[in-house]
């Protein structure tokens, strides 16, 4: 029979195993519990029951194919947005970095308003391709102007992508003025999921595949990357290509989360940052619960925007950044008087 104390050590080494599988479990409970809530809530409220057993065709409908895949849509893209942030602050050692804060996703807004006002048909295709295609473009002018003499700057970065993000979505909004289309550009301007549909979802939910494959095959490497370049580039890897794929990864998830959700921020910056102070980790082992966590916030934003005033739904991109703000002042608040205590 072994010893007391060894009896104990494999008893805490058990317990630590199913700690994370515990609270898992719990981030992917409250991830179902968050997508019912926007599934069956809005200007009018439906029993649970009605997705199987509907009243009348009419209730159907309105569930099946306009709450559904928005509800779908929105987890999606809190997922993808969340997950690009922090991939974002890994490789620029940088919290305060987002796609929507150094302009990422300001580049693809403006890309679907010239698309749009150059006779480009916003199909769902063309949405997609037009808003990456602005979200790479903006992201490469926000590299070059955060190179350095002594390579990349990731203070630049922040500095630079904020004062180019600001000048973007000022152009953006310029020009919906000049040309009478703010109301035709709404949803892409002040974000939502009003009108979402399948072939949106399906396209966001290849992309989200894509992206959280790459994350899975080069988790450790980024890890390394953002812990120590010098470590990285010592162990054979190429920062060079890593960068690369970081930057593919992050411009297709804000691109495509753009092409559906339109402006929407805080998310990649907040998400990120909230989950580290409740469990701070590298990239590798916060990873998957940023991607849960995003979807959550993002599904009960999509919630309270719809159904806080029942005859009117509020812009999504400021109700994410008000909810997001309050959430992450009251944890850094908690944090300093944990610290100074």
């Amino acid at each position: 029979m072994p010893p007391d104390h060894e009896l104990s050590d494999t008893g805490d080494v058990i317990m630590r195993m199913r700690r994370p599988i515990f609270w898992m479990g719990v981030l992917l409970v409250g991830l179902v519990l968050a997508g019912f809530l926007d599934t069956l809530g809005g200007p009018k409220w439906y029993g649970f029951s009605e997705l199987w057993q509907p009243t009348s065709r009419l209730a159907a409908q309105v569930l099946w194919e306009i709450r559904v895949p928005r509800m779908l849509a929105a987890l999606l893209v809190g997922l993808l947005l969340s997950v690009g942030g922090l991939l974002l602050q890994t490789i620029s050692h940088n919290p305060l970095a987002d796609p929507s804060i150094i302009g990422v996703n300001a580049g693809a807004n403006l890309a679907l308003i010239i698309g749009g006002l150059t006779g480009i048909t916003l199909t769902v295709l063309n949405a997609f391709w037009l808003a990456i295609l602005g979200a790479m473009t903006a992201f490469l002018m926000i590299i070059a102007l955060s190179l350095s003499k002594r390579g990349f700057d990731p203070l630049r970065l922040l500095l630079g992508g904020t004062v180019f993000s600001g000048f973007i979505s000022s152009l953006s909004m310029a020009l919906s003025l000049m040309t009478n289309t703010s109301q035709q550009f709404r949803v892409i301007l002040v974000g939502g999921f009003s009108g979402t549909n399948y072939q949106q979802v399906l396209l966001l939910g290849l992309v989200a595949i894509v992206v959280l494959v790459g994350v899975r095959l080069f988790a450790t490497a980024f890890t390394l990357l953002g812990l120590d370049q010098q470590t990285t580039v010592g162990l054979g890897i190429s920062v060079k290509h890593l960068m690369t794929i970081a930057i593919i990864l992050i411009v297709l998830a804000a691109g495509s989360s753009v092409a559906v959700g339109g402006n929407i921020g805080f998310v990649g910056l907040g998400v990120p940052q909230m989950v580290n102070f409740l469990h701070p980790g590298s990239f590798k082992a916060n990873v998957f619960p940023v991607a849960v966590c995003g979807g959550i916030f993002m599904l009960l934003a999509d919630w309270v925007a719809k159904t806080a005033i029942s005859s009117v739904e509020l812009p999504l991109s400021a109700l994410s950044a008000i909810v997001g703000g309050i959430c992450l002042f009251i944890l850094v608040m908690v944090k300093q008087k944990v610290v100074t205590s």
